[in-house]
């Protein structure tokens, strides 16, 4: 036992817990974020809901977007902001890349007290989301609570039914841990992550929006009419030239797009997963002031080629359970949809879609201007 005290009061070991307790302390304190690798999970949430913050005296919105990147890319706030300016309404989003519910829910929760003049919350849906719906956190979550007040995030977890280990907390509670991967990156390779924040220091953002789709690349270089044709066209592993307007980057997320499709399930009724999303909706949709904020639920366009993935087949249980979601929380009879998933069907929709799942530059622009030109009516007809 004496030896055991000693060894715990050694000065050695003394010196280098407190080191480590104060790079902890250090990374607590949102030392390295600036610092996090550029587009990871981590960095995209940090980003959005920091630049967001910090132009709410140019840009203090009344409508504020909610969603993955099918609203990240696909709508675009400038066009937004420019068709309701005659209205004096505001439009911000704090879409997130890869966010679950979970981590909107954690994003409104930190959030939605700052912005005061919010009247409308655009909520972007995707049609296959409640249908593979986990109950397990994988990293990608984890990395994006983590930098959304990661010791309330702990509880939010328990609160969201998740199947939840020792590790899912410890990640949580500790930054070195949360970190170690984007650390150790930055170690192995310091030249690149010192150019990138370089880049960014001598361009900033002077926009008081984070993000603006500015991607030409689309589906219609590569001719495919099914996922077959995506597959064999798009692999990486093939030799095939690339063909004009798209590049190495494109090839690999449409191929991504593509791989996630073939496995995705064509379920349309109702499993456990669709009633654990619902029931998750319900508590994201209890932080928001009944009386003073309205829901409208967005469904966004996307490649026909995945159109069996939703539309008429999945639409009767999403009207259904938003029906039941909305008058369990605002006593409101029915959900508010406008549903857009057919906005750009045709011959040219490849034309549109940079991926399966995500417009490019051209698809953002009708998809904005279409939602635009719906909400400016519905404004100025009270009808919001």
């Amino acid at each position: 036992m004496k030896e055991y005290i000693q060894f715990i009061l050694d000065k050695r070991l003394l010196v280098v817990l407190l080191v480590l307790l104060g790079f902890e302390l250090c990374l607590q304190l949102g030392v390295y974020k600036p610092l996090l690798k550029k587009n990871s999970y981590a960095a995209n949430v940090y980003r959005i809901t920091s630049h967001a913050k910090e132009n709410r005296g140019e840009l203090n919105p009344d409508i504020l977007i909610l969603g993955t990147s099918v609203a990240f890319e696909g709508l675009s706030v400038r066009i937004l902001n420019e068709k309701l300016v005659s209205l004096d309404y505001k439009v911000q989003s704090l879409a997130i890349p890869g966010s679950e519910l979970v981590v909107q829910y954690q994003v409104l929760k930190e959030n939605l007290d700052l912005y005061p003049n919010v009247k409308i919350i655009i909520h972007v849906m995707e049609p296959g989301m409640p249908w593979v719906d986990r109950n397990e956190l994988i990293l990608p979550t984890l990395a994006m609570l983590s930098e959304i007040n990661n010791f309330n995030a702990i509880q939010t977890i328990s609160d969201f039914e998740y199947q939840t280990g020792w590790q899912d907390y410890v990640y949580l509670a500790f930054k070195s841990i949360a970190y170690r991967r984007d650390i150790k990156d930055f170690l192995s390779e310091p030249q690149e992550r010192i150019k990138f924040i370089g880049r960014d220091i001598r361009n900033p953002n002077k926009h008081p929006w984070d993000y603006d789709n500015d991607h030409t690349e689309s589906i219609d270089s590569y001719k495919i009419s099914n996922l077959d044709e995506c597959m064999k066209k798009v692999n990486p592993a093939n030799n095939e030239p690339i063909p004009l307007g798209s590049d190495k980057r494109h090839k690999k997320m449409l191929y991504d797009t593509c791989a996630l499709s073939v496995v995705t399930s064509l379920e349309n009724g109702e499993t456990e997963s669709t009633k654990r999303y619902f029931r998750r909706l319900t508590k994201m949709y209890n932080l928001v002031p009944k009386d003073k904020i309205k829901v409208i639920h967005v469904f966004a366009p996307y490649s026909e080629i995945i159109s069996d993935f939703g539309r008429e087949s999945r639409q009767p249980l999403w009207q259904r359970e938003l029906n039941n979601v909305m008058k369990n929380v605002f006593n409101q009879e029915k959900a508010d949809i406008i549903n857009l998933e057919r906005l750009l069907d045709g011959p040219d929709n490849g034309k549109y879609c940079f991926d399966l799942i995500h417009l490019n530059q051209q698809g953002k622009e009708i998809f904005s201007n279409t939602l635009g030109d719906i909400l400016f009516q519905r404004i100025k007809a009270n009808k919001l």
